[in-house]
């Protein structure tokens, strides 16, 4: 009865000021959905990531601007239990793969788990964030970036490929 008081008394409002009040739940609501973004499986066979999100970026091409950083948040099911985690990265422009230098900081996935820590279990859910520097010396090209998390034997955990360019802000 409580309910039903209440939806007649937000119906009542001016027009305006409804549609308002619709408006604000729907920004609300979207903006707190997050939708993965669809990434492609990678060549080396590994198993693909269950969901990755990059900031800035709900489809492909993503583009990462010059001279920032690219958030990435990635979740996968651990295939083998690990003592380390690290990150490789390889992109391929122009015809050319070259693997991309990570800062040692962020290339060590253990220091970027959430809600887990190293060593890992097999079957575990793994969340994981990465933080690649776009630096402003690259040229403006459109590249394909492989990203895997190996173990310390560099077996792979998770892959995910994503086609992307590089722009200027």
């Amino acid at each position: 009865m409580e309910l039903a008081t209440n939806c007649s008394a937000l119906t009542n409002l001016p027009s305006s000021m409804y549609r308002f009040a619709v408006l604000l739940v729907a920004l609300v609501a979207s903006g707190s959905l997050t939708e993965a973004l669809q990434t492609n499986a990678c060549s080396n066979g590994a198993p693909h990531a269950s969901r990755v999100e990059i900031s800035g970026c709900t489809q492909m091409p993503c583009d990462l601007v010059r001279g920032s950083d690219v958030g990435m948040e990635l979740d996968f099911v651990a295939p083998f239990a690990a003592e380390s985690l690290r990150y490789t990265v390889v992109a391929t422009a122009l015809g050319i793969t070259a693997p991309y230098e990570l800062p040692p900081d962020r290339a060590n996935a253990c220091n970027w788990l959430t809600g887990t820590a190293c060593p890992i279990s097999q079957g575990e859910d793994i969340t994981s964030t990465l933080s690649m520097p776009v630096l402003p010396i690259y040229p403006l090209v459109t590249l394909v970036i492989q990203v895997s998390v190996v173990d310390g034997q560099d077996r792979p955990l998770t892959c995910f490929s994503v086609n992307a360019r590089v722009v200027v802000a």
